[in-house]
């Protein structure tokens, strides 16, 4: 399940009916009880009903797939054999970063169901919480902070109210469909704060603290505002994570940000507690701004730059 999995799995299982799927490895590793939810300065054990990937064999209302990208393989290995087993259709949340997961999933659907695609609902999540995973004394640590702040928003299929879902430790922001890509445009430009940093070897707050890698921060994030702009696109303010204001903020002469940069990095950094980027999903971050790029025939030096960093 992983570390967004395992979150959504221990957050709603007390008010639901909740079958967590996952490969054997890590189902061993729960039953064993090496598995750990750390949230707001308490530990508990991962426990409940969990099912091999490899068993599917059930129908649900909701499938929740947490699946780093890309997520077309699982959507097409579970869905494949919801037909083929005849099972109820269900809904679906995508909660993979990027901008591609939504029309990935729609495409591989179209690809199973034809025109029958159509009527499954598709849920897009933008994640805002960081969820952590690390070692503790031979303890495998989900950690994560209450209340969960996601935005949701339905792209595909007849409309489904699923706010009761998510009622419980939850602070949902809805957006309409016409908003679906405004809001992962949103998360995008956050994801990609940190990035430089990372491929350095710094956290945000050490990389910010090196002008160099501030200024290739900023220059990144100007050229992706460039590209959405360009695509008609637009950033939104969401509770507690500004992204209008900190895209007209990077528009401010460099000189001047650098002189702000303590008091962005505080803002920026809270909650990851001064640890790196991962850089396994670059290629959905600083890539992602390079395909839009490239759609658009304008260039994007500074995020190619990190993008080949990385991939040397």
């Amino acid at each position: 399940m992983g570390r967004t999995g395992s979150m959504f799995f221990q957050e709603l299982k007390d008010s639901f009916e909740v079958l967590g799927i996952s490969k054997k490895e890590d189902i061993e590793l729960i039953k064993k009880g090496k598995i750990w939810i750390k949230k707001n300065g308490k530990i508990e054990v991962l426990k409940g009903n969990f099912l091999l990937d490899k068993d599917f064999n059930h129908s649900f209302d909701f499938l929740f797939f947490t699946v780093k990208n890309p997520v077309g393989p699982a959507i097409s290995f579970y869905f494949r054999r919801i037909k083929e087993k005849k099972l109820k259709i269900p809904a679906i949340f995508l909660s993979q970063n990027g901008i591609e997961a939504g029309e990935e999933a729609i495409s591989i659907l179209k690809e199973i169901f034809g025109e029958k695609a159509k009527e499954i609902p598709v849920f897009r999540i933008s994640l805002f919480n960081p969820v952590e995973k690390e070692i503790e004394n031979e303890k495998i640590l989900i950690s994560y902070s209450l209340p969960i702040k996601m935005a949701i928003s339905q792209i595909s299929g007849p409309r489904v109210n699923v706010s009761e879902i998510f009622d419980k430790n939850f602070k949902v922001f809805f957006m309409d469909s016409k908003n679906a890509k405004n809001m992962e445009y949103s998360k995008l430009f956050l994801n990609l704060i940190g990035m430089p940093s990372a491929t350095y070897g710094f956290s945000i707050k050490e990389g910010f603290l090196k002008k160099e890698i501030f200024k290739e921060e900023i220059l990144a994030l100007r050229e992706y505002k460039k590209v959405v702009k360009l695509s008609g696109g637009k950033f939104l303010n969401f509770p507690g994570y500004p992204v209008e204001i900190l895209s007209f903020l990077i528009s401010l002469p460099i000189f001047l940000l650098v002189f702000l940069r303590n008091i962005l990095v505080e803002k920026i950094e809270k909650g990851r507690a001064g640890k790196k980027k991962d850089l396994d999903e670059i290629d959905y971050y600083n890539g992602a701004v390079l395909k839009m790029a490239n759609k658009l025939k304008v260039e994007v030096p500074i995020n190619s730059k990190i993008l080949e960093r990385v991939k040397k």
